[in-house]
């Protein structure tokens, strides 16, 4: 669970289909490649359709300006041979006029901008107009278009051609043609549909389009000015119209250097055509990896998440889960699924003989703790017939603290075999029990003091339960010997057991000093509780702090809760009996 969450792809579904697409890799990059080879050639192949269909869109055009080009050159010579105006000038240009349909006028202007000759408005002033300050500065063959033509009254292309009479600029000859007149050839190519046609001059002036000019300058390329596509080959590119539209576009010379056509479609009209070649090999790689991927996991990764998933439930439930039969499992796979059923079989086999083995355990060590509280119980009715046929008080005394300790030792049986846990003892139920005899025994009927208990929830091993109840009896015993009445009348005694957040536990009491109950030779006392204090203290494990005032004495045993270690435990018992049998001159208490 961790490494899934530390890293997501370490799970065999992950490995697998990172495996696959690996192998797979190569023959799909190959794929790929090919693929890219011959987009770049279908790419190629559409863009010089684009160029035909270019060709084909502006013929009409192409045709017109050829003619007119062709025509405003004869008549250039023309005038040029007659040295400028001629009495026939006039009826030369209308015959032009009259012969080709697609002219509407034709003239000659001289170097004042004055029609000399022409089809029509000889004499009239043309130094205003659009052509006459062009070919006054260039003094070349030019095409230009008019939206309105000053002599045809519509949109006009005008072809223009100077006249030279050696090296003596003379004028020069306009033709124009309407673009009314301009006959569409009409093409075969599929894209016409979506194609736009603009053609255009050298200084990159609109000629002729399709739409009205003004739109021409939306259809027309950002960052691409007319007259940087002036070339004398053709070409394409990609690009964006100033309205936003992706489009492809082409370039073709009419008249190279003079009049070209810019043709364009929307880049979608080729954007199947330009994506198809990878998006098909990509295809065929994914759909070859899923297909294989999913073969995988039919075959092993479903079965082996079965088979975590059942290995999961038998740890949970100890239920033996065989994989599905619905389908035929692989031999490695059955295998497998055999191999762990047999372990989980013989591990519930054994478990079910371990379980026994610790019932029958704890049966015979109820038994022996019973045998041996009995014989406790047994001894102490000895020791309580010896103390009704003793003597001397002190006797009686004596034999009645052995009597406590057996009694105290056979609570601790009592409660191991009479407990759900024969292990282990609620330390602090045996105390209250076995503190509430010895303080009811050590009282006496004109004794009165004010008792204060406390225990915290303890479980102990027997090694720690039985020394702890032999001190607490001790030290009780001790501090109910040593007693005393406060001047105010007051005797208390405080007993408390607590346990902090780890395993350190303390067990505290605290008694009144003061005017003894007591005479003062019972009070007297040989020094074996103070020995006994130190050697079950020993045994615990524990360390003993005390500290008096002229008021009160404070016991307090500091130990901690520790496990049964029945060879620390026989060590200290051996300690135990040789620190019982030195000598003790202080007093406990």
């Amino acid at each position: 669970m961790t490494a899934a969450v530390l890293w997501p792809f370490s799970g065999l579904a992950a490995r697998v289909a990172g495996t696959l697409a690996v192998a797979l890799m190569p023959i799909g990059a190959i794929a790929v490649f090919q693929a890219v080879q011959i987009g770049a050639d279908e790419q190629r192949r559409l863009e010089s359709a684009l160029l035909t269909a270019t060709a084909e869109a502006s013929a009409g055009e192409a045709l017109a300006i050829a003619t007119a080009s062709g025509a405003v050159a004869t008549l250039a010579g023309h005038v040029a041979t007659h040295g400028g105006v001629s009495d026939d000038c006039s009826e030369i240009f209308i015959n032009v006029v009259r012969d080709t349909p697609q002219f509407s006028f034709a003239g000659f202007v001289d170097t004042a901008g004055m029609l000399r000759c022409a089809s029509a408005d000889v004499g009239r002033d043309l130094s205003g107009g659009l052509m006459f300050p062009v070919m006054d500065r260039d003094r070349e063959a030019t095409v230009m278009a008019s939206g309105f033509g000053s002599i045809s009254g519509t949109s006009v292309i005008v072809s223009a051609a100077p006249v030279y009479d050696g090296t003596d600029y003379l004028g020069f000859v306009i033709v124009s043609v309407p673009h009314a007149r301009i006959f569409g050839i009409p093409g075969s190519n599929n894209l016409e549909e979506d194609l736009d046609i603009i053609t255009f001059n050298a200084d990159g002036a609109v000629l002729s389009t399709e739409r009205s000019f003004g739109d021409a300058d939306q259809m027309l390329p950002v960052g691409r000015p007319l007259e940087s596509l002036v070339s004398n080959r053709q070409f394409a590119f990609d690009g964006r119209t100033a309205s936003g539209d992706e489009r492809i576009f082409a370039v073709v010379p009419i008249i190279p250097g003079v009049v070209h056509a810019l043709g364009s479609v929307p880049r979608e009209t080729l954007g199947w055509a330009r994506i198809s070649p990878i998006l098909f090999p990509v295809l065929m790689l994914a759909v070859g990896l899923i297909v294989a991927f999913g073969a995988v996991n039919a075959l092993v990764i479903r079965h082996i998440r079965r088979l975590q998933a059942n290995l999961t439930e038998f740890s949970r439930s100890r239920r033996i889960v065989p994989l599905s039969t619905r389908g035929r499992l692989a031999d490695e796979l059955a295998e497998i699924d055999g191999a762990w059923s047999d372990l989980a079989n013989r591990l519930l086999h054994d478990e079910a003989e371990l379980e026994d083995m610790i019932h029958e355990k704890n049966v015979l060590l109820k038994e022996v703790h019973h045998r041996v509280k009995n014989n406790l119980q047994l001894i102490a009715s000895i020791v309580n017939l010896k103390i009704r046929r003793a003597t001397t008080p002190e006797a009686r005394r004596t034999l009645k603290e052995v009597q406590m300790r057996v009694m105290s030792i056979a609570a601790v049986h009592r409660a191991l075999y009479s407990g759900p846990n024969s292990g282990r003892v609620r330390a602090d139920e045996l105390l209250r029990l076995v503190l509430d005899s010895t303080i009811t025994a050590g009282l006496t009927d004109d004794r009165t003091i004010s008792l204060s208990q406390r225990y915290a929830p303890v479980s102990l091993y027997p090694d720690q339960a039985v020394p702890l109840l032999l001190l607490a009896s001790e030290a009780t015993t001790n501090a109910l010997k040593y007693m005393g009445r406060l001047p105010s009348g007051e005797a208390t005694l405080e007993i408390a057991l607590t346990v902090d957040d780890g395993n350190e536990a303390l067990l505290r009491i605290v008694n009144t000093r003061g005017e003894p109950f007591l005479p003062t030779d019972q009070i007297l006392g040989s020094g074996l509780g103070k020995s006994l204090i130190a050697g079950f203290a020993t045994q615990i494990g524990g360390r003993v702090e005390t500290s008096e005032t002229e008021d009160y004495y404070d016991f307090r045993l500091h130990f901690e809760t520790a496990s049964f270690d029945p060879e620390e435990q026989d060590g200290k018992l051996r300690d135990l009996e040789t620190e019982g049998a030195a000598p003790a001159t202080t007093p406990a208490g």
